[in-house]
């Protein structure tokens, strides 16, 4: 079966999303909910609805998020799919802990554990664990959050998940970081950067090589940490992610400017470029002051 318009219509909501046309994007996700539901594809209409509240907590719209993911919750009752109405109850969990109500997530992530585990979903059940890992990590509770990220890693193990072990590892790794253990935490990215290679995602990849970029940086590894960053950037660019790209291009800009003041002018002032495009004028100043303290 080819792909209906609305199904090139959503494709095109993510390119342009990646790419950050924030406003085109979020019209291009409206459109292809409205193209499904026209189509009277219940399933369709609901994830992308679930794309579109993605997009709306990436840029900051947490209420058109909980419409978004509101909506996307009732088809999928509708629908009788239990991982999915699962996935919804994550989401809204962690738009609540997001708000600062802990036990109105606690008891959403619980809801979706029940539902995963009715469904004899580890991978699910792992989601919940890291989430409620992350609430544990920002409360400052890092032993419990360990406990978590473990339990996380080994659910995501047992379903076979790649890519959900990945993500587990790369958390771990930035809590080892926090807690001062660096040998950890550099273990714990290398294993995530292989597992996001097997996964194929390369936006992990580009996410955790940035991170153990900065991690070689805080024990002095300079030119571990170039290699890690131009990995990074470099990998974003592939990808279309200009946000991700136009960071990595300031990390690398500030590490290298007492060596190469020329390339890093030239970090500075691509990652300018790119915030420009992307409409952050606060980070196009900070870039365009940092090319400007390189001189001519």
């Amino acid at each position: 079966m080819g792909k209906t318009g609305a199904d090139i219509t959503l494709e095109e909501a993510e390119r342009l999303w990646l790419g950050g046309e924030a406003q085109q994007a979020r019209e291009a996700f409206r459109r292809a909910r409205l193209l499904y539901h026209e189509n009277g594809d219940t399933g369709g209409e609901a994830a992308a609805l679930t794309q579109l509240g993605d997009f709306e907590v990436e840029h900051g719209h947490l209420a058109a998020a909980r419409d978004a993911y509101g909506d996307a919750r009732a088809l999928f009752a509708r629908e009788g799919d239990q991982r999915d109405q699962a996935g919804i109850l994550v989401r809204l969990g962690e738009l609540s802990h997001r708000d600062g109500k802990n036990a109105d997530a606690m008891q959403l992530y619980a809801s979706a554990r029940e539902l995963y585990d009715s469904a004899s979903d580890h991978s699910g059940l792992a989601h919940v664990a890291k989430r409620i890992g992350h609430m544990e990590r920002e409360a400052g509770r890092q032993d419990l959050a360990l406990d978590r990220y473990n339990e996380a890693l080994s659910l995501y193990g047992r379903a076979g998940d790649t890519l959900g072990q990945a993500n587990a590892c790369k958390a771990l790794a930035a809590l080892h970081r926090q807690l001062g253990h660096a040998d950890k935490a550099h273990q714990c990215y290398e294993r995530a950067l292989t597992l996001y290679r097997e996964a194929g995602d390369a936006l992990g990849e580009a996410n955790a090589s940035r991170g153990l970029g900065h991690l070689l940086l805080h024990i002095g590894d300079r030119a571990g940490a170039r290699v890690a960053l131009d990995r990074a950037k470099h990998l974003f660019a592939a990808a279309g992610q200009l946000k991700g790209e136009a960071d990595a291009l300031m990390d690398l800009g500030h590490l290298i400017a007492p060596d190469d003041a020329v390339k890093a002018r030239a970090c500075f002032k691509h990652a300018a470029d790119l915030f420009t495009r992307l409409g952050d004028e606060a980070r196009h100043s900070e870039a365009a002051a940092a090319m400007e303290g390189m001189g001519g």
